[in-house]
Parts: C-alpha cells; sequence; structure tokens
C-alpha cells in the first residue's frame, strides 16, 4: 500500500485536501498528527503538499476502518450522514446524506458545521416575498451542503456557485440523492461580481441569505459583493475564518455597513454572521 505521510491534521491542512483529492488519493485520514492519503501509484503532487513522504505500509482495509470510525454530525435541525448510515439519523432531524470525499464540505469540518447550524437558526420557510422560502446563495459551494441544508431548512430556493466546474455536477447529484428538485436548488459555475447573478429562470438578482464558506481574505476581498447580493437587513452567514484572522473580517464588514455582527467560535475556527445595509 503507498501512502503519503503529510505532517498536519484534517483541520490545519484542509487547503490541501482537495489537493490530493485532485492528485488521485483514494482516501484520507488522520492519525497522530499525520494526514495519512493512500494513493494506487506514486505521483508527482503539487508543491503546496510537498512537504510530506511517501511510505509503503502493509495492505490494510482503509475504507472499511474509515467508515467504521464516521458518525453522523448534528448541526442544529439537520444530521449530516454518509449513505451508509441514514438510518442513525435521530427522529425530528433532517437527513442530510453526502458521501464523504465527493468534494469539500462534508459537513464533518467545524466551518461546515457552524454554518448549517446558523442556518438552522433561521426560519428560512417564512422569509422571501409574501413568506414563500428564502431566497439563498451559497459562495463556493463545493459539495453543495449548505444549498442543500437551506433548502431542506424550508428555504423557496437556494443557488450554489463554485469557480470549481468539477465540484456542479457532484452538488447536483448530493442534491438528487437528498430527494431536493432542481426547482429549489440550482448550481452554477460561477463567481460573485458577474452582473447580476441570477437565479436560473426565476429572474432573482437578490437573496434573502447569502452564506460563503471561505477563508478570512476572500471575504475581505469579497464584502462588498455580498451586500451587493443581500436584500436590506438581509442575513449574512461566513464561517471558513480562523480566529486570529477575525479582525480582517470585521473591518470588512463595517466598511460595507453591516450591523449586527455576531461570532461564534469553536476552536480555531470562527463563524461570523452580519446583517446587510438597509439602503
Amino acid at each position: 500500500m503507498l501512502v503519503y505521510h503529510l505532517p498536519g491534521t484534517l483541520d490545519t491542512r484542509e487547503a490541501d485536501l482537495d489537493l490530493l483529492w485532485a492528485a488521485g488519493a483514494t482516501g484520507l485520514e488522520e492519525r497522530g498528527g499525520v494526514v495519512r492519503a493512500y494513493f494506487d501509484t506514486r505521483t508527482e503532487l503539487p508543491p503546496q503538499v510537498s512537504d510530506g513522504e511517501w511510505r509503503e505500509e502493509a495492505d490494510q482495509d482503509w475504507l472499511a476502518e474509515f467508515k467504521r470510525t464516521l458518525r453522523p454530525v448534528r448541526a442544529g435541525r439537520v444530521t449530516i450522514v454518509p449513505p451508509w448510515l441514514r438510518e442513525e439519523v435521530e427522529a425530528g432531524h433532517l437527513p442530510l446524506v453526502i458521501e464523504p470525499g465527493m468534494a469539500f464540505g462534508t459537513g464533518h469540518h467545524a466551518t461546515t458545521r457552524l454554518a448549517v447550524e446558523s442556518l438552522s437558526a433561521l426560519n428560512l420557510a417564512t422569509l422571501g416575498p409574501q413568506g414563500t422560502g428564502a431566497r439563498v446563495l451559497d459562495v463556493g459551494t463545493g459539495s453543495g451542503v449548505l444549498a442543500i441544508a437551506a433548502a431542506l431548512l424550508g428555504a423557496g430556493f437556494a443557488l450554489g456557485v463554485d469557480i470549481d466546474p468539477i465540484t456542479i455536477p457532484i452538488a447536483r447529484e448530493n442534491a438528487q440523492v437528498n430527494g431536493v428538485p432542481a426547482s429549489r436548488v440550482r448550481f452554477a459555475e460561477g463567481t460573485l461580481g458577474e452582473d447580476p447573478l441570477t437565479f436560473p429562470d426565476e429572474g432573482v438578482d437578490t437573496y434573502d441569505v447569502v452564506v460563503a464558506n471561505l477563508y478570512a481574505e476572500l471575504h475581505d476581498l469579497l464584502a462588498g459583493e455580498y451586500a451587493a447580493q443581500l436584500v436590506p437587513d438581509g442575513a449574512l452567514i461566513l464561517t471558513g475564518i480562523l480566529t486570529v484572522k477575525l479582525p480582517l473580517v470585521r473591518a470588512a464588514l463595517d466598511r460595507e455597513g453591516f450591523t449586527n455582527v455576531q461570532e461564534t467560535l469553536d476552536g480555531e475556527w470562527a463563524l461570523v454572521t452580519a446583517r446587510a445595509p438597509l439602503g
């Protein structure tokens, strides 16, 4: 078995995990302060992950072990589970089924869980025009977990956008697995700043909720676009923020006139919520 040992944890090396999947990793796990990436053959890896080392190890059923240790993630009224744990969702909770490793955002990282919890705390079913359900924009959608969660929680519809075209068909498949029709959630390649970023066939160019699981520097760069996409007093949910970078995000939101800024901390990670300017 060929295993690439990368120093760090799944949290500290979060930004590098997609690079390992893209390079051909067949599985990832954390053990003893080391991220272990399993490969069928030795391959050239990007510079960002060049600080590890290749090792030949005895064959083992790593997939069985991975499945054995993976547990459901409760996030507000939603429980995020892999397909083989669907039956373990507690009564009264909304199951959100995501296949681990398909794309970034499986719910097992604090940033995704915090965002789903924040969406769950909003009454999405009663927001939007005439209380028909919130219009939600998920920026950097990845596996689509946040857009799908919004739809399950009662949003009228959600649009997930990502600059990585590989994620879009995966997000669409995840929506189908969870029984969310295309009339309720759509996914598209794109980024903020495209004028307008509309929900296909609906003519919507502003949203009641914008949620983004990115990182502090991108939140700083996109703060003005977040404001432009939101209705007055619309809800903004930002995560993927290291606590040491909170001042950068606070300053960006203050610069763009956001109000009611609140923070939720989970270890080294933070979630920030705010309200869009009134006009």
